[in-house]
Formats: structure tokens, sequence, C-alpha cells
């Protein structure tokens, strides 16, 4: 890294942006799901369909991420910029620099298992109804939140097992981003294909497809939501693998 950016890193007004823009990002993430974790579990009525739901476990794990992911590197990333600015040295914070980056990449990687199982779980909901609900059990979905928090686990100490950075860093936008956009697309395509298939045989059915497919919609709203939140790391973390210009500047 060069002295200018070294220099613009440790800059008092660099840190100070880092600060706010950290608090502006994080305190809503911690708001929006501690509510939304409030209001599931105090729901009175846990033989309802809220609670009967195994989806709505996805829904808890991808809260407690999101939580999680606004609280610890939101939160500590606050705390290591005033650190820096009151003059602490960047080797007594190391420790809290490698646990924030830990639990973001962790959170990402579960946060993007979650939204990709809540895709297969709509995809399947949609296509096969009546095998839905003898397939899709509560304790299936306990026993894949288990695994894909141990794989995020594992898979962040790829580093530490040899594996390069380089190689870390495509497979982690890779596997979580690419592959979950792949998935998202062939629901949306699914859904257009339901709608549009309907006949005269299923108008019956008209008022649960039409309330599978609304289902349908609103996780699409929160997979195109979380794509462009995830875009700018995404692009940034594409072009400093191919940029060896950028490969030594940590500001980029």
């Amino acid at each position: 890294m060069s002295t200018s950016d070294s220099e613009l890193e440790n800059s008092d007004s660099f840190l100070v942006s880092q600060a706010i823009l950290g608090i502006l990002v994080s305190t809503p993430a911690v708001v929006a799901n501690v509510l939304l974790l409030v209001t599931v579990f105090r729901d009175p009525n846990r033989d309802q369909p809220l609670w009967g739901s195994p989806v709505t476990l996805l829904v808890v794990n991808l809260a407690m991420c999101d939580l999680l992911s606004g609280a610890i590197p939101g939160y500590f990333s606050l705390y290591y910029d005033i650190a820096i600015i009151t003059g602490q040295p960047k080797e007594e914070l190391f420790g809290v620099r490698t646990g924030m980056i830990a639990a973001g990449v962790v959170t990402n990687i579960v946060s993007s298992c979650t939204i990709a199982a809540m895709s297969l779980d709509r995809l399947f909901a949609v296509s096969s109804p009546h095998q839905y609900t003898a397939r899709v059990t509560k304790a299936k979905i306990k026993i894949f939140i288990a695994v894909v928090w141990i794989y995020s686990v594992l898979f962040s100490s790829l580093g530490r097992m040899g594996v390069s950075v380089t190689l870390v860093v495509v497979l982690y936008c890779h596997i979580h981003v690419s592959a979950c956009g792949i998935l998202t697309y062939r629901v949306r395509w699914h859904n257009i294909q339901v709608r549009n298939l309907a006949d005269e045989r299923e108008k019956i059915d008209v008022v649960p497809k039409r309330r599978k497919r609304k289902t349908v919609s609103a996780f699409l709203l929160v997979l195109i939501s979380f794509y462009l939140t995830f875009l700018p790391q995404y692009i940034a973390q594409n072009i400093h693998q191919l940029s060896q210009s950028l490969a030594g500047k940590s500001i980029f």
C-alpha cells in the first residue's frame, strides 16, 4: 500500500466518515431485525400458520444473520475507527478487526444459503403443493440451518487452512451470490410459468394458487433487495482480484 493510501486510511476525516456510515447502515438493520424477531416470537398463536410453516424458521434464521451482521461488523467497526482516531495502535486492534471480518463472512454465507433455501422452498411449494407438506418439515429445516452454520464457519476458515485468499474470495462471491442469483431467476421463471399455464380445470384452486404466487413474489422482492445491497461488495471483490494494481490498496 502506498504512502498516500496509508495516510488517507488513517486520516480522521476518512475514519469519521466510516464511523458515521457504520451507524447509518447498522442501526436500521439491528432495529428492524429485532422488531421482526420480537413479532415472530411473541406471536400468541403458536399453532397458527405463522409457526406451523417450516419457512418461518428460515425467516428467523435470516433475521438472526442480519441482526448479527449489523451488530458485530457494524458496531465493532465503529469502535475500531474511534480507537484509531484516539491514537490506539492497529496492532492492538488486530483481534477486533479479525472478529468483525469473520463475523461478516460467516453471516453473509449463512444469509446467502438461507435465501437460497427460501427460494427452493417457495419453488417447491408452487410446483408440488401436494407433496410440500409431507417433504418439507421443521425437523429437516432445523438440520439444514445447523449444517449451514457449520459450513459457513468451515468456509471462513479456509484461509487458515492454507487456501489462497484469492481463491477463497472468488469462491465466496460466486458460490454464495452467482449461484443463488441463478436460483432466484429459476424461481421467478417458474412463477411466471405457473401463472401462464392456469386453465379452466384449475379454477377451483385459483385462490390458493394466487396466494402462493403472492408469497413467491414477496420472497423475490427480498431476494432482489439482498442482491442489490450485496452488489457493491460483489463488484469490488471481483475487480480487486482482476486488477493487480488495486490488490495492495486496503481502502478499495
